[in-house]
């Protein structure tokens, strides 16, 4: 994020109603497409602006193709609005079949006061690999793929499911919220923060 040309844009990120990160996705089996899997967490922003505390979830793949140079890789998944958001609230998870599936994000800034278009999609995806971040078109890339949730470690960590915290508007679900857990919350916040949270700033003379 400290290079504007090689960053998800701020302009999406602004916008984002939940964010997954899914770090060390691997390929495994064979030696020209594997399988793919890798956990990470998710969270989901409130109407009150507030970012719940970080879900567990899985992601699995039946095959990988060979657009990518690593055996391991991160993935990013932006959801865009309410309706993408909430299909996290299933609790088998999600698949991401032709309607759902994720569309490349653009890399570098937009330049919103310029009038560019805005991309518009449900999900935007990322790839962090080769030590380089990409928009990629997951469903080029992965062959039924999709996240479902690590609900023993949810109920281990927070005593609750993850469809219960990403429904838990005004956070009284949860008992107790361990505080090596609320950074990634808190990085999500501090990077999707939206101009309008701060009322009144930009009109001021």
């Amino acid at each position: 994020m400290a290079k504007p040309d090689a960053r998800i844009p701020k302009a999406l990120l602004e916008k984002a109603v939940a964010v997954a990160v899914i770090t060390d996705f691997k390929k495994a089996g064979l030696l020209i497409e594997g399988v793919g899997s890798g956990r990470g967490v998710v969270t989901r922003r409130f109407p009150s602006g507030k970012w719940c505390s970080p879900a567990y979830i899985h992601m699995a793949a039946v095959s990988i193709g060979l657009q990518l140079n690593a055996d391991s890789f991160n993935v990013i998944l932006l959801f865009m609005n309410d309706k993408a958001a909430d299909w996290l609230l299933d609790k088998k998870g999600v698949f991401f079949d032709r309607d759902k599936a994720p569309v490349a994000g653009p890399i570098g800034e937009i330049r919103t006061d310029q009038k560019e278009v805005m991309p518009v999609a449900d999900v935007f995806s990322y790839v962090f690999d080769d030590g380089r971040l990409e928009g990629k078109d997951l469903k080029n890339l992965l062959k039924n793929f999709g996240l479902s949730f690590d609900n023993d470690l949810n109920k281990g960590t927070y005593g609750i499911t993850a469809t219960e915290m990403l429904a838990d508007t005004d956070g009284t679900k949860i008992p107790h919220v361990p505080g090596e857990v609320t950074i990634f919350s808190e990085t999500v916040a501090r990077f999707c923060a939206r101009e309008s949270s701060e009322p009144e700033k930009a009109s001021k003379p």
